[in-house]
């Protein structure tokens, strides 16, 4: 479980903030971790839509199932 919460942005900000609940400073490099984690995210699902995208619109998939909707 520690290597997929390492992989998860959460769980920097829910450490950084029971690290302040418990009466310690904020360390800024788990808030830097947790967004680099979650722009890196970002980019990659970014990536991916628009390549699957367009491949949809290569071939003919959003032509064909909005043509098929409207009948």
């Amino acid at each position: 479980m520690r290597v997929i919460s390492r992989a998860l942005p959460a769980s920097y900000v829910f450490e950084g903030m029971r690290t302040i609940v418990a009466g310690g400073a904020l360390s800024g490099t788990t808030l830097a971790a947790s967004n680099l984690l979650a722009l890196a995210y970002i980019l990659l699902a970014s990536w991916f839509f628009t390549r699957i995208y367009y491949q949809a619109v290569r071939t003919g998939l959003i032509a064909r199932y909005s043509a098929e909707s409207v009948s």
